[in-house]
């Protein structure tokens, strides 16, 4: 927990000796996934192919309502995309396990029902997101789509035809290591069968790790000390929201419904509730104090319990159990009242524009942040009178090295980041990956940034370090 008892449990293993005292081996099943409902599907696209909730369904409305594919004519590639189900028809379920027998192996057909339920309430109006003809592979009718289109079919047809397949199995070895009363462990896994992974594995499947060693241990083999290896973590504060995270929250907590997903999302950014920033969502000023109010003014219903109970009576309602007028008079009185005292009594939500350090160029004065249909720009504070305006660019904090003036983050005409000098056309500067404002220790060029590596941008070097 310290680097004190780090260093002391060093010191006491630096003369150690080391024996194996216990081996296990055996085997593990991972699962195949089930075949999308619109949230998973919003959460995959999200995470795989770094698509918005709202361009996930765009793109999966063209899908389903068709497409003139080459030889065929135009047809419907994919099932409803709004469902809640992860049900499939007995034919589409027959020609899934046909398609794998012949373009796999038998032995690659999952023989076991796989429509499972969840245990909690679903409309189940609709079948699970598939793809309305089996035989129709991505690569059969992949010049009659955009990449875009192409990309999601790709997915849902992956995922629909793992989904009917036989779970990927792994042998694993695990060994625990003991010297002068500490124990280590060791665990090392290697895939045997690769089962649905022959169709479908996603970034954040767990990596094979073998170790051509662990399959020769054996128990009271002595070891020989080479060297220790440990890093320092810091406890790290709860992530942000990313699209995809939101909506899973919003499943589990059994808030909406698989329709009103990306609308609650489109809505929240579009009044500028929250900001977009890479993947992640955060919470704006006006956000905060929108929800302030609400909570001050209808604590009753800005509620999760609120929701969740109205959804469920909705749902009574239409199964025919409750009465609608039931519900409504049960709640509505109340709302109409907090509306009327809300109206009076809530402050008016003022929110102070952001002043920079940016002179304007025509009156002198230093101009503020606002908010367009495009995002952030800069504008004058003297509007009317001066009308004068700017691109916005955020600064990153370091320095330019070759000229010494601010880094700036600026996209592509297609969206993709990256980063520039504030000097630019008169500095060339520019960089994919984030600057770190730290010279290679090196050969002094620009460290990088990668993940939760420092990387030096000079290819004969190749110096990587830890961010500190």
């Amino acid at each position: 927990e310290s680097k004190e008892e780090t260093d002391k449990i060093l010191a006491d293993l630096k003369d150690a000796q080391f024996k194996i005292t216990e081996v296990k081996r055996g085997e593990r099943q991972k699962k195949a996934p089930l075949p999308f409902t619109t949230s998973t599907l919003q959460q995959e696209a999200a995470k795989l192919l770094n698509f918005s909730t709202q361009k996930t369904m765009r793109i999966a409305q063209q899908l389903y309502e068709g497409v003139d594919v080459k030889g065929h004519g135009t047809i419907g590639l994919i099932s409803y995309l709004r469902t809640d189900s992860i049900r499939v028809s007995e034919e589409a379920d027959t020609a899934a396990r046909e398609f794998i027998k012949t373009q796999y192996k038998p032995e690659y057909v999952n023989s076991q029902d796989v429509n499972k339920t969840t245990g909690k309430k679903i409309q189940d109006a609709h079948e699970a997101i598939r793809p309305t003809y089996v035989d129709l592979t991505p690569v059969i009718v992949k010049e009659s789509l955009s990449r875009e289109q192409f990309r999601l079919y790709q997915l849902i047809w992956k995922r629909f035809i793992a989904s009917r397949m036989q779970p990927a199995k792994y042998e694993t070895s695990t060994a625990k290591i003991d010297g002068n009363g500490y124990r280590f462990t060791v665990a090392s896994s290697k895939l045997i069968f690769d089962g649905f992974m022959a169709v479908y594995a996603s970034d954040d499947e767990e990596e094979e790790n073998t170790n051509s060693n662990m399959m020769s241990l054996s128990e009271d083999t002595q070891l020989t000390f080479e060297e220790f290896n440990y890093s320092q973590h810091f406890t790290q504060a709860p992530p942000h929201y990313t699209e995809a995270a939101l909506v899973k929250s919003l499943e589990e907590l059994g808030i909406g419904r698989p329709s009103t997903y990306a609308p609650t999302i489109t809505t929240i950014i579009a009044r500028r509730y929250v900001i977009k920033e890479n993947k992640n969502l955060y919470v704006t000023e006006l956000g905060e104090a929108v929800n302030r109010i609400m909570k001050q003014a209808f604590p009753s219903i800005v509620d999760v319990n609120f929701t969740v109970n109205l959804e469920a009576l909705l749902d009574g309602v239409e199964d025919g159990v409750v009465n609608w007028k039931t519900v409504v008079s049960n709640f509505y009185p109340d709302l109409e009242n907090a509306v009327q005292d809300a109206e009076k009594q809530l402050e008016q939500i003022t929110i102070e524009d952001e002043t920079t350090d940016v002179i304007c160029s025509e009156c002198g004065r230093n101009m503020v942040i606002k908010y367009g249909p495009h995002g952030k720009f800069l504008a004058c504070p003297g509007f009317p009178e001066c009308r004068n305006t700017k691109p916005y660019f955020e600064k990153i904090g370091v320095a330019c090295p070759l000229c010494g003036s601010d880094i700036i983050i600026k996209k592509t005409k297609k969206g993709r980041r990256f980063y520039g000098c504030e000097n630019n056309p008169e500095c060339e500067f520019m960089s994919w990956q984030k600057p770190s404002g730290k010279l290679c220790p090196i050969c002094k060029g620009i460290m990088v940034e990668k993940g939760q590596k420092l990387v030096c941008v000079n290819e004969g070097c190749g110096h990587v370090e830890n961010k500190e």
